[in-house]
C-alpha cells in the first residue's frame, strides 16, 4: 500500500456524512497543527504511537487504539520518532455526531480509546474508498460503512468499559511494583509513565482516583520507606542511604526527609532504632 491515501467525497446527510478518509504511513519527523478542524476526526492506528495534544493534555495513543479530533479546538498531533504510527482516518460530521461519539465513550477528558484490533476499521475504511466515483449507489454504501465503523466502537468500548476497572488495578499495581524496584535510581515520574506507555496526565489520574494521591508524593513515600528501612536495620553511612533511596545529593535527601518525617535521617536513627526493631513512625 502507498504511504499514503485520501479520498474526498463528502455525502449528502445532514445528520451524519463523511467529509473524507484515508491512511497514512507517518515519517518520523511528521506532524499535524497546532489547527482547528472544522469537522469531526478519528484516527484508527494501525501500527506504531504518537502524541496527541488537546485542551493542555498530553496523550500517547498507539497500535489497536483511536483517537478523536473534535472541530472547534486547538490540536497537535505528531508521530514519535523512534516509532512513527500508520493509521486510518474518518473525517465526518452530522446533527446525530454528538450523540453517537457518547455511545462510543468519547469524552473531552478520555479522546483516546483501545479496541481489540484496529484491523476492521482499515478494511472498512478501505472499502469506503474503492466506492469512487460517487454515484448514489455508492454514496449509501459510503453511509452504510461509516454507520458500520461507529457502531463496531460502540460495541468495542461498551464492551471494554466493564474491564475499566481492572485495567487501572493493572496499571497502578505496575507502577506500584516499579516504583518499589527502583527506589536505587533517581527515577522520576515521566520514567514511570514511559514504562507503562500512558501519559503522565493518565498517570497522576489514576493515582488521585485510586491511591488519593499524586505519583510524586508515591515517589518520595516509597524512597523514604527504603530509607528508613536502611537507618533502621543497617548501618551503612546517611550518605550511602541518600544513594541508595535515589537521591544524588545528600543534603537533598536531608532535607526531603525531615520534611516527610519531622526528623533529620541522624535523629531518626537515634530516636526509632530499638533493639533492631522497626518502629511505626
Amino acid at each position: 500500500m502507498d504511504d499514503k491515501l485520501v479520498m474526498h467525497r463528502k455525502t449528502n446527510s445532514e445528520e451524519l456524512f463523511l467529509v473524507s478518509c484515508g491512511y497514512e504511513n507517518c515519517e518520523p519527523t511528521q506532524f499535524f497543527g497546532p489547527s482547528i478542524r472544522r469537522y469531526y476526526i478519528i484516527h484508527f492506528v494501525l501500527e506504531g504511537e504518537g502524541h496527541y495534544f488537546i485542551n493542555d493534555r498530553h496523550f500517547v495513543p498507539r497500535k489497536n487504539q483511536c483517537f478523536l479530533v473534535p472541530p472547534d479546538v486547538v490540536t497537535y498531533y505528531k508521530a514519535e520518532p523512534s516509532n512513527p504510527w500508520t493509521y486510518v482516518w474518518i473525517c465526518f460530521n452530522g446533527t446525530i455526531v454528538p450523540s453517537l461519539l457518547q455511545n462510543c465513550r468519547f469524552t473531552e477528558s478520555s479522546p483516546v480509546l483501545s479496541v481489540a484490533d484496529t484491523e476492521p476499521y482499515r478494511k472498512a475504511i478501505v472499502e469506503m474508498m474503492n466506492h469512487s466515483p460517487l454515484t448514489p449507489a455508492d454514496e449509501c454504501h459510503i453511509q452504510s460503512i461509516l454507520y458500520r465503523i461507529l457502531a463496531m466502537l460502540g460495541e468495542q468500548t461498551e464492551a471494554s468499559y466493564a474491564d475499566t476497572d481492572s485495567l487501572d488495578n493493572f496499571y497502578i499495581s505496575r507502577a506500584i511494583d516499579y516504583i518499589n524496584k527502583s527506589t536505587i535510581l533517581n527515577i522520576t515520574v515521566s520514567d514511570v509513565a514511559e514504562y507503562l506507555h500512558i501519559s503522565r496526565s493518565y498517570l497522576f489520574e489514576l493515582f488521585k482516583k485510586h491511591l488519593n494521591t499524586s505519583p510524586q508524593s508515591f515517589l518520595i513515600t516509597a524512597r523514604m520507606a527504603n530509607a528508613k528501612e536502611l537507618l533502621l536495620r543497617t548501618n551503612i553511612s546517611v550518605e550511602d542511604i541518600a544513594f541508595s533511596s535515589g537521591y544524588q545529593n545528600p543534603f537533598a535527601f536531608s532535607r526531603a526527609f525531615k520534611k516527610e518525617t519531622g526528623m533529620t535521617p541522624r535523629e531518626f536513627r537515634l530516636k526509632c532504632n530499638f533493639n533492631g526493631e522497626i518502629l511505626n513512625y
